[in-house]
């Protein structure tokens, strides 16, 4: 859903990193038959290292879940970086300048975590794609952690989202915020996926 009559940020670089996945909708699809659906998500990381969560409108499906900025890619999207892309500056206010990593979920050291939550079922990672079953249809999430142009420019659309917050890695594994609210996160799916952007963050320090 288009903001004011915009069009959503091009110019923005790609790492190499996400080759696979500048392909079009269709041809992604076509290529992976053993997906249905696409949804792209956006992990975005402050210059403390906090990461943007921004929690569902109560009237809204999932209500006052806490989610990365995302959706559905739309069959027009160029990509599904390019959809990541629209779908922060849509959910945010925020401006991609650089797409630089895909971000999967963070499993123990050696790889035997079988994640499991409330909305999902058969989760699992294919290269960088978390896959889930929902509503019978087979469903691919591709996160990318991508820089912005400012982190002080979040603004929210009311009827999708509530609050945002920058949160910290302890605020996530525990969670529970700062101030001893509950962090409910749409599903653990988010949740291990977040927990991999704090991971990939302190390794590029």
């Amino acid at each position: 859903m288009a903001k004011h009559n915009q069009q959503p940020p091009s110019s923005y670089t790609v790492s190499s990193s996400l080759n696979p996945y500048t392909s079009s909708p269709a041809a992604f699809l076509k290529a992976n038959p053993d997906i249905d659906c696409l949804i792209a998500g956006a992990l975005v990381t402050n210059p403390n290292g906090h990461i943007l969560l921004l929690r569902r409108a109560p009237t809204d499906s999932w209500p006052n879940k806490w989610e990365v900025p995302g959706g559905c890619v739309d069959p027009t999207d160029a990509s599904f970086v390019a959809a990541a892309v629209r779908e922060l500056w849509e959910e945010s206010g925020l401006v991609a300048t650089h797409v630089k990593a895909p971000v999967g979920l963070l499993l123990s050291p050696d790889g035997t975590d079988e994640p499991t939550g409330a909305r999902e079922d058969a989760l699992a990672l294919k290269d960088d794609i978390v896959l889930f079953r929902e509503t019978g249809d087979m469903w691919g999430k591709l996160t990318a952690w991508m820089d912005v142009e400012s982190c002080d420019a979040v603004t929210m659309r009311d009827d999708e989202h509530a609050e945002w917050a920058w949160v910290t890695e302890e605020e996530a594994t525990t969670r529970r915020f700062a101030d001893g609210r509950e962090l409910d996160f749409v599903s653990e799916g988010v949740r291990m996926t977040v927990l991999e952007g704090f991971r990939l963050w302190k390794e590029s320090r």
